[in-house]
């Protein structure tokens, strides 16, 4: 009823308002663990480094960034005015839209060599 509705958005607000970095950050362990490699240790598979080998400057990396955390935080918001399902819908769209534009960006390459760190 109410109390699970409530337990829902509870939930999917802060998952979309906090999306880009939560995203990033699970990008980076996925990534480092398809490598093999310490899932601590830094590399250049990050999305702004992504969008700066895709040609873009550093200012535009950071208006998409932008873009992307403002399209997230206006779902998060328009997640609170709908249904449980509705809200559910629009988190697990927003993820899926997420996974298809990581794959075509290469987030989650695994590296070819040593050289791609």
């Amino acid at each position: 009823g109410a109390i699970k509705s409530a337990a829902a958005i509870a939930i999917t607000v802060p998952i979309l308002a906090l999306g880009l970095p939560i995203y990033d950050t699970l990008m980076a362990i996925i990534r480092r663990s398809l490598n093999k490699k310490p899932v601590m240790q830094g590399d250049r598979g990050h999305l702004h480094h992504k969008l700066l080998d895709m040609g873009l400057s550093q200012r535009q990396a950071v208006v998409v960034m932008y873009i992307i955390s403002g399209l997230l935080g206006i779902s998060a918001i328009f997640a609170t005015e709908l249904s449980t399902v509705q809200s559910f819908f629009v988190l697990i769209s927003v993820l899926c839209i997420i996974l298809i534009l990581s794959k075509e960006v290469g987030l989650l390459k695994k590296n070819k060599g040593e050289e791609n760190q």
